[in-house]
């Protein structure tokens, strides 16, 4: 189950990855963090389970900055487009 979540994840990342380096596309740089910590995650489950604490532990903590990095710059992004109508106001 595990590894078909990896797989998955993997994929869906690499793709969406290729397709923001081919296209110049920045667009979906926040979804790309969010699904690399989402397999990251996978990987430190999978890890956790053959016994290796140190490496899992250290997916574990590398997929919520991952998250973190994501989210902020989706609030970034967000507070940037509010400030730049804000400012076009005066």
């Amino acid at each position: 189950m595990l590894k078909a979540l990896q797989l998955i994840f993997s994929i869906i990342t690499v793709g969406l990855a290729l397709y923001m380096m081919l296209t110049h596309n920045e667009q979906f740089l926040s979804f790309l963090n969010i699904l690399l910590g989402l397999t990251m995650l996978v990987l430190g489950a999978i890890e956790w389970q053959k016994r290796k604490k140190t490496s899992a532990w250290l997916l574990f903590f590398v997929a919520l900055f991952s998250w973190f990095a994501g989210l902020y710059r989706m609030t970034i992004k967000k507070r940037l487009a509010f400030a730049k109508h804000f400012l076009m106001c005066f």
